[in-house]
């Protein structure tokens, strides 16, 4: 497969059907790609009642184990591997100031500093920084809290963009409910469930309550580097709100009721995992409803991100058209792609 898209939206043709379908290119895309990507954890909130937080970074694709510490307001992501022999140091949520290895008794303080090590009395040049725990590339925006194994891939002007068109947006408000996330598990290429998000062409056709909501006139796309802003206004002409996607699979959806957070998981070629977090400004009814809107548009897309995935399956598909005018963000997704898998 040529990995290329024309950058002139009006003459490309979109991805070969083969990158959805074909395992190598879904290993591709997990060490060119997501392997180089930042991925957002959560809202400090949500780790404030424990010093060691034990998460994976995209299970069942990259599949690494950290460990989320907390030392008064200091956070880090650690390697959870023992450097002794690669044991899984914290196997669940606690409190405790130290953290120690249950295979050997390897312990380490919260900011990955080796402390002790039963039977290395008799050791050479022992301990080195090698024995210490390796600490990951993180940051922090408005406290939504962001890492990665090897982030290479810069996502600055989507963070710019956020803290300038979101100046005054109530962002320390914000809190996470659990009662209004949900998780999805969808039958597809993950790469499909980005690109429909990135157009607002189909809701037309597929979303009649939300067109119903909607002045799909005034639906806007702006590209960024390694990211996508979309917005649309309400039938009275008032934002409706703001959809900013990260590449490659992070999705900030900021509405008057609070902060819909996607977090598009790939799995496998076939079947993507779909987190669907609730950061809400007030626990209340009006909110539940708006969310429950949510759930009903999230099914609506699943379905034809379904059918795409068997349709690209044909033997009489290989890719199609853009349209110039409602798919620049998906154009720009698959020259992103092409860009960083070559």
């Amino acid at each position: 497969m040529n990995f290329y898209v024309d950058q002139d939206i009006s003459i490309a043709k979109s991805l070969d059907s083969s990158f959805y379908l074909n395992d190598k290119y879904y290993s591709l895309s997990i060490e060119k790609i997501f392997k180089k990507s930042w991925q957002f954890i959560g809202h400090k909130s949500e780790f404030i009642n424990n010093r060691i937080n034990p998460i994976t970074i995209l299970k069942n694709s990259v599949n690494e184990p950290v460990v989320l510490t907390k030392k008064d307001d200091d956070y880090s992501f650690l390697s959870n591997v023992c450097t002794h022999r690669g044991h899984i140091i914290n196997q669940k949520k606690c409190n405790s100031k130290t953290m120690k290895c249950l295979y050997h008794g390897r312990a380490f303080d919260l900011s990955g500093k080796m402390l002790n090590m039963p039977g290395f009395k008799n050791v050479k040049n022992f301990p080195s920084e090698e024995d210490n725990l390796i600490k990951l590339p993180s940051f922090d925006w408005a406290d939504f809290l962001f890492t990665g194994i090897n982030p290479k891939i810069d996502i600055n002007s989507v963070i710019t963009d956020f803290k300038s068109r979101l100046a005054n947006y109530p962002l320390s408000k914000l809190k996470y409910n659990p009662k209004l996330s949900r998780t999805y598990r969808l039958d597809a290429n993950w790469a499909l469930y980005c690109e429909n998000y990135l157009e607002g062409l189909h809701v037309p056709f597929v979303h009649k309550g939300l067109n119903g909501d909607i002045d799909i006139k005034s639906y806007q796309t702006e590209l960024l580097d390694n990211g996508v802003l979309q917005y649309t206004n309400d039938k009275s002409d008032d934002l409706y709100a703001y959809y900013y996607w990260i590449f490659p699979n992070m999705m900030f959806n900021f509405y008057d009721w609070g902060l819909s957070v996607n977090l598009v998981e790939p799995i496998s070629a076939n079947q993507t995992r779909i987190k669907f977090l609730s950061y809400s400004l007030k626990d209340d009814i009006k909110t539940k409803t708006k969310v429950d809107e949510l759930h009903e548009v999230e099914l609506e897309d699943e379905e034809v991100v379904l059918n795409v995935q068997k349709g690209i399956q044909s033997q009489f598909y290989n890719n199609g058209r853009y349209s110039a005018d409602y798919e620049k963000g998906t154009h720009h997704f698959h020259r992103l792609i092409c860009k960083y898998l070559k």
